[in-house]
């Protein structure tokens, strides 16, 4: 019973320790930047008016890391952002923006985006518009399968990189098989168990898992990782569609 509970109690903590460590993970092996002819002042405001474009929630933080700028997303912000704006070198006019976000695939859509609003860069030949994506659709999904869910917000998405989307995806499949796993042998642990008295009697056995008070851990374990994604499946799907209103092109 001991080994039992100690294994969900690990489980648990086991996969939110992955969901909300790869994010810090990612964002110190990855990074864009964007080289802009001006000074960072300059370049600095032309950032801020973007950004304010996809979505005011957002502020300047003090720390920038050796950069003149910094901003970051504020936690109602569907996207998930640190931007610093700095010089190239001392004696170079242009400047630099650097994009760093828990997923690749978010850092190239910003890149994208800073290439064809601040550079007016043409997108590339093969970058197609994005096509809205339904809340509906993506919570739907979640109820029945996290991974579902982070599937239909991937596909065709700038929000995603193939790596990002299968990260995202396992991690949901390990939580569901450890957490449910470890209720599902809770639950069968806790059936009643037919003794040579019951055998003896033809008593009915233990019974199925799904029919017992504790069946219910079960679907309480299901719903851990189902309540995780429903945030970021209404993320996922704001921050496509605010990307997909100004009729951007992306290359998949």
């Amino acid at each position: 019973m001991k080994l039992i509970n100690g294994f969900r109690s690990f489980g648990f903590y086991f996969c939110f320790v992955i969901l909300f460590s790869t994010t810090l993970t990612n964002s110190l092996f990855a990074g864009e930047t964007v080289e802009i002819l001006g000074g960072p002042e300059d370049v600095n405001l032309r950032l801020v008016a973007l950004l304010n474009k996809l979505d005011p929630d957002f502020y300047a933080d003090e720390k920038t890391q050796g950069f003149v700028y910094r901003y970051k997303n504020r936690w109602k912000n569907p996207y998930d952002f640190n931007i610093y704006v700095g010089k190239v070198g001392k004696t170079s006019p242009d400047s630099i923006i650097r994009i760093e976000s828990p997923r690749r695939g978010q850092e190239r859509m910003w890149k994208e985006i800073m290439e064809q609003e601040l550079l007016q860069k043409p997108p590339h030949e093969s970058a197609v518009p994005l096509s809205e994506k339904y809340h509906v659709v993506s919570q739907g999904l979640n109820l029945i399968s996290p991974m579902a869910s982070v599937g239909y917000n991937s596909w065709n998405s700038p929000l995603f990189s193939g790596r990002d989307t299968f990260v995202s995806m396992s991690i949901y499949l390990l939580c569901d098989l450890i957490l449910a796993g470890g209720a599902y042998m809770y639950a069968q642990d806790k059936l009643h168990k037919k003794d040579i008295w019951d055998n003896l009697a033809n008593s009915k056995g233990p019974g199925n898992v799904w029919e017992s008070p504790n069946a219910v851990g079960v679907f309480a374990a299901l719903a851990v990782s189902r309540a995780v994604r429903a945030f970021d499946a209404w993320e996922d799907t704001s921050a496509h569609n605010k990307t997909a209103q100004f009729g951007w092109s992306f290359k998949f």
